[in-house]
């Protein structure tokens, strides 16, 4: 196999062996099949082409299923629907395999249109992984919140007020909220707190509007097709983000933050977050934005304490993701917000 091909061939079985792991089985299947064919030279290959150069961190596994999802979703790959469970299909990896082939071949030149877009995985369920976050912040400092999300996409993470989450411990939030996490801990945060949001921003390179309508195709498409859950829950938020819209301006993050971050406002606690996002940020940037922060919680004042809550990646490369708090570990969870657990106890601060 050429060097070329076997590159992206590992990186589509790397991601179907993720998506197994997630329970997405229709997706590591199809990944997998289409490993198989890169290694023929075949329609993967004529639509992955030229992309080849590409850091492996650019997801280009999870565009190429979100591209040929989109085409799913607005009813140009009709037959492909009848195995997507998204759209009431089987979601038998072995029927739909021969057909998903058919549509790179018959659709090449649109799927390596959406290709070139960047990867915008909007994934509420975040929020149940960030929530304890927020409420330890508001815990620690006894202030209402201003969050600042980088890397927002269309926002939806910064409506985490707005959902609800549960746990056999406590929960939090709206009970009548179209988003609920009933099953999203395994060792939960402490959620007998209040927090108060007075101000939320954001900023993406490329936002998306989740109240139009391509909008909303382009979130849902990002979300695995045999998911239903995931898709309830981003359906729920829309719903949510058309009636109380968050603030996402087209922005770089570091021009963003050194912006925002100059406006100090007496007793308000503000919070810098983002969610697997700094894998999609060259090296460069990412030391600028680290410096920002940094600068902008050494020159706070006390009453106007800056915070970094993220979620991404840990150190280890294992599957599990690192929610942190500038630098204290405050729990882990898998990338899609589920499994949360959480290991710090600060009841007593």
């Amino acid at each position: 196999m050429p060097e070329a091909t076997e590159t992206l061939a590992k990186r589509l079985r790397r991601q179907a062996v993720w998506c197994a792991e997630l329970d997405s089985p229709l997706y590591a299947s199809l990944l997998e099949s289409a490993a198989d064919d890169l290694g023929l030279e075949g329609p993967v290959w004529a639509v992955l082409e030229g992309f080849q150069e590409e850091p492996g961190s650019a997801a280009l596994a999870l565009r190429l299923m979100g591209a040929v999802h989109r085409l799913v979703l607005d009813d140009t790959l009709s037959d492909l629907a009848a195995h997507y469970p998204s759209t009431g299909g089987d979601g038998d990896p072995s029927t739909a395999w021969p057909v998903f082939r058919q549509a790179l071949i018959d659709h090449r030149s649109e799927i390596r249109a959406l290709l070139g877009t960047g990867c915008q995985t909007n994934e509420v369920g975040r929020s149940a992984a960030l929530v304890g976050g927020f409420l330890e912040v508001a815990h620690r400092t006894g202030l209402p919140l201003c969050i600042l999300e980088i890397g927002a996409s269309a926002g939806l993470n910064l409506l985490w007020d707005r959902y609800r989450y549960e746990s056999a411990e406590g929960a939090w939030g709206d009970e009548a909220s179209p988003v609920r996490f009933t099953h999203s801990y395994v060792i939960p945060p402490p959620l007998n707190r209040q927090a108060t949001v007075i101000k939320r921003m954001g900023c993406d390179l490329h936002p998306i509007d989740p109240a139009s309508d391509a909008g909303s195709l382009a979130l849902r498409s990002f979300i695995w097709a045999d998911q239903l859950g995931r898709l309830a829950l981003l359906d729920g938020a829309i719903e949510i983000a058309r009636e109380m819209p968050a603030v996402v301006e087209q922005a770089d993050a570091a021009d963003f933050l050194q912006r925002e971050l100059a406006r100090q406002v007496p007793d308000v606690a503000t919070v810098v977050f983002h969610s697997v996002f700094m894998q999609y940020v060259d090296e460069a940037g990412r030391r600028r934005i680290e410096a920002v922060i940094s600068e902008a919680r050494r020159s706070a004042s006390r009453d106007s304490p800056i915070f970094h809550l993220r979620l991404e990646p840990g150190m280890t490369g294992e599957a599990r993701f690192e929610i942190r708090l500038d630098e204290e570990l405050l729990g882990t969870s898998l990338a899609h917000g589920t499994g949360v657990r959480w290991v710090v106890d600060s009841s007593a601060l």
